[in-house]
């Protein structure tokens, strides 16, 4: 079913693969900044899915579609048009989600009543003219559209944002019409759309299957949010049903489920959805549909007649291509990091993927062939040797790979032990790629003898770290601190101290595995919170993870000193926060670049270059990036 056709008012889809709206670049909305980046992720990208949702389009007060925006919306529809896929546009009013001081120049938070944001601000009670006039903005992006050339447009119902903040107890208890009446905003901006985009273009709307919140808590709950949406889908001009789940804030990991989840994990959901509000229209299956297998079968349940593979494609822009040409098994996976979604999260411009360095970089690190072809010799085969091997082999260069831990991955490899283990997949994509390019893996340490037996022409350092558990507190190496990546291996006792001075994913992963392996785990952090560094995201699940199996945590705590097994922990002012009786100390800190070998390449006079973390202890993500732009430069 997946590669099926699907007529939706008269535009066909060439099949069931959807791109669902997703922030990916905020340069294509200044003017000042180029918008060919944006064109060309979503080009590659429509040369495979059936159907593109563009990023959202959030309506500002007083603003005027400029014609320049116009013009980049029409320059990526012609490029999608070209590719062979449907194009719609998103458009969104974040309502009391948010805050209003950045933008100096903009309206404070609109809101259907006076609501305190999850940023802490309050928003402004919108009267009957605002209403009208938000709505109206609805129309002038539906306008800009229709302009530009899109297929349709999207209403975005969920994630919390305004139209679902009007249909939320919490949210709109209000006594006029648009109270008495939660579908009404909805309702008319759905009309609006479908008067600007005329009889033949799309409308879509999207809606949360379940805000997973009681009605007693003031909150829709399933039944009611059913109803709700049978009477916005009977105005009768939806023509297509994008899901979500939850409503944004806490629940937002649950709408964009990571490595933690199984497979599909909100279709069910979507399917009881279709029954109770006996949905009649196509509807679009969210959330960790990764690959063709799993596509397939959320199409055949019934649930729904389009499926969103839209981080699949992040990972993996040829990814219904290769299925196409029976190479589905090479498609590289998404390992549900998230780090696409967490960057948006913490405010960065540009969105990128776990270990898709080419994410908006597409031109700029295409991979094309050398012009001479040289003996390349990579040490290590961690994420930057394993990435510098395969782009230098895709460019033609002769590549030989060395690492003398006998199995590829680094310090990543550790995570297939933890919650984690997901991530794992992007080495063992990796082996496979240069499994099918002839290059093999020799499990061995390279030295002086080695180099001058293989007498490559250029040598890529890949060769990770050392552990370094000394730079964690003063004392860990006499009091026998473990690295962390060496403490699911080892025999620890009974009373686990993890100390995490880095702040990322990594420390919660390992407290967590050690925990659910009986140990009772005591997790520290000098940081004020709990992986402050790890990404929204995964922040927002420690309270169920990490919180839920370890024995307790301590913030801004620092370990002072440890003597007969006790550690004393105190907070950065020298206030003494407890004294942990503990049989092991985990340490969970930077370590050092392993540059060894470089003085005999010196001696040798072999050009080298340096990647991944022997150049900077950093996340996989830019170990990743640092193997392609290595393979690119020689």
């Amino acid at each position: 079913m997946l590669l099926s056709t699907l007529d939706i008012r008269g535009h066909e889809l060439r099949n069931r693969a959807v791109i669902t709206a997703h922030t990916a670049s905020q340069s294509f909305f200044n003017p000042a900044l180029p918008a060919a980046t944006y064109i060309e992720y979503m080009r590659r990208r429509a040369a495979s899915a059936g159907l593109i949702i563009t990023q959202p389009q959030l309506w500002s007060l007083g603003v005027v579609q400029p014609q320049w925006l116009i013009d980049r919306h029409g320059e990526l529809a012609e490029a999608v048009h070209a590719e062979g896929a449907k194009i719609l546009l998103q458009i969104v009013h974040l309502g009391v989600y948010g805050r209003s001081d950045p933008d100096l120049h903009g309206s404070p938070l609109y809101g259907f009543g006076v609501n305190q944001s999850a940023a802490g601000e309050t928003s402004h009670e919108m009267d009957d003219a605002e209403i009208m006039m938000v709505i109206e903005g609805y129309r002038s992006v539906a306008r800009l559209a229709a302009e530009a050339g899109f297929d349709g447009v999207e209403a975005h119902g969920g994630h919390g944002y305004l139209i679902q903040q009007s249909l939320t107890p919490e949210f709109n208890s209000r006594t006029d019409r648009w109270g008495t009446d939660p579908t009404l905003f909805a309702r008319r901006i759905i009309q609006a759309l479908r008067e600007e985009v005329g009889p033949n273009r799309i409308v879509g709307y999207r809606t949360t299957t379940d805000d997973l919140r009681s009605p007693e808590d003031g909150g829709i709950g399933f039944a009611r949010g059913a109803q709700l949406l049978k009477e916005i889908l009977a105005t009768g001009e939806v023509d297509v049903l994008n899901t979500t789940i939850g409503q944004g804030g806490s629940s937002y990991p649950r709408s964009i489920p990571d490595y933690r989840y199984g497979d599909a994990p909100n279709i069910p959901t979507v399917k009881r959805l279709r029954e109770a509000a006996d949905v009649k229209i196509p509807i679009i299956g969210t959330g960790r549909i990764l690959t063709a297998s799993v596509a397939e079968s959320v199409l055949a349940s019934g649930a729904c007649e389009l499926v969103a593979m839209t981080r699949a494609h992040i990972a993996d822009p040829e990814l219904i291509l290769k299925v196409v040409a029976g190479q589905g098994h090479r498609a590289r996976p998404c390992v549900g990091a998230n780090d696409c979604v967490n960057r948006v999260q913490s405010g960065y411009p540009e969105i990128s993927c776990f270990h898709n360095p080419q994410v908006l970089r597409e031109q700029e690190l295409a991979v094309l062939p050398a012009a001479e072809k040289r003996k390349v010799l990579v040490i290590g085969a961690g994420p930057a040797g394993l990435k510098a091997a395969e782009v230098a082999a895709l460019r033609g260069h002769d590549v030989h790979l060395y690492d003398g831990a006998g199995r590829p991955g680094g310090r990543l490899r550790h995570a297939a032990e933890t919650a984690g283990s997901a991530l794992v997949s992007s080495i063992d994509y990796l082996s496979a790629e240069l499994a099918e390019l002839g290059v093999k893996l020799i499990p061995q340490n390279v030295g002086e003898a080695e180099l001058q037996e293989i007498a490559p022409d250029e040598v890529i350092l890949a060769t990770g770290t050392r552990s370094n558990v000394e730079q964690a507190f003063v004392g860990a190496q006499a009091a026998g601190a473990i690295d962390s990546s060496d403490a699911l291996d080892v025999d620890l006792g009974h009373r686990v101290l993890v100390y995490d001075t880095v702040g990322a994913n990594e420390g919660p992963l390992v407290a967590e595995a050690l925990a659910e392996r009986g140990h009772q785990v005591t997790f520290v952090t000098p940081e004020e919170t709990v992986g402050p560094h790890s990404g929204y995201l995964h922040r927002a699940q420690y309270g169920k993870t990490l919180y839920g199996v370890v024995n307790r945590v301590i913030v801004r705590g620092l370990i002072g000193f440890i003597e007969d097994g006790n550690a004393l922990i105190a907070t950065p002012e020298g206030a003494d926060i407890d004294t942990l009786p503990c049989d092991s100390i985990v340490v969970v800190a930077a370590p050092q670049p392993d540059l060894a070998v470089v003085p005999v390449l010196k001696r040798l006079g072999i050009p080298y270059r340096v990647a991944g973390d022997a150049v900077a202890p950093r996340l996989a993500m830019q170990a990743f990036k640092d193997g392609h732009e290595a393979g690119l430069a020689v």
